[in-house]
């Protein structure tokens, strides 16, 4: 942990020392790529996607489901 402690400080003293907007507006986007890769997804999204994905799992458990191939068949049947 000190060797990454160490790299903070050094990463916070050069950054202190740009001027160059572009470059500082370049290493915001990184570090706030990183967060958001380290983020679980669950915690991302709001109640009704949370509700609507659990709905579904309670879906594929109950065996309420139906396979790639019957759906395109039965839109086949519909829309031809």
């Amino acid at each position: 942990m000190a060797s990454l402690d160490k790299l903070r400080k050094g990463l916070h003293g050069l950054i202190d020392t740009v001027d160059d907007e572009s470059a500082l507006a370049i290493c915001k986007q990184i570090l706030e790529r990183e967060q958001k890769r380290e983020q679980d997804f669950w915690d991302q999204l709001n109640d009704e996607e949370k509700a609507s994905i659990e709905r579904g799992l309670a879906d594929v458990e109950a065996g309420r489901v139906h396979s790639h191939n019957e759906v395109m068949n039965s839109i086949k049947e519909k829309y031809n």
